[in-house]
């Protein structure tokens, strides 16, 4: 995933967090907010529930890998996107989590 389309910021964050809305699933919770104009925007977060540093990035990796391939049909709206992992998404397959992205985007009206 490119750079422009990372959150990085914690002030982004708490504004997703703050005034955006939400949906999930039994592993991932979605929030997200309409930007200014811009591309959309994508941040991670992962709780040392979920498990060692080792697991925490394997799954963030696997998620940027579930942005990518929706990557043509997000390019183009213009919103700031964080997903939280829950306890239960570090057992979760590729297959699985990549479902579940596409069923949440489908909830917030990001894709058909």
């Amino acid at each position: 995933m490119k750079a422009e389309h990372r959150l990085r910021e914690n002030r982004d964050f708490r504004r997703v967090f703050n005034r955006g809305r939400s949906s999930a699933t039994d592993k991932l919770v979605l929030y997200w907010v309409r930007n200014r104009g811009m591309d959309f925007r994508v941040g991670f977060s992962v709780s040392r529930k979920v498990g060692n540093a080792v697991e925490r990035n394997l799954l963030k990796r696997r998620l940027r890998a579930c942005f990518d391939r929706f990557l043509p049909e997000l390019t183009g709206k213009s919103a700031d996107i964080v997903v939280v992992c829950r306890k239960n998404a570090g057992q979760a397959t590729y297959r699985q989590l990549e479902d579940d992205v596409l069923r949440l985007l489908k909830r917030a009206k990001f894709m058909i």
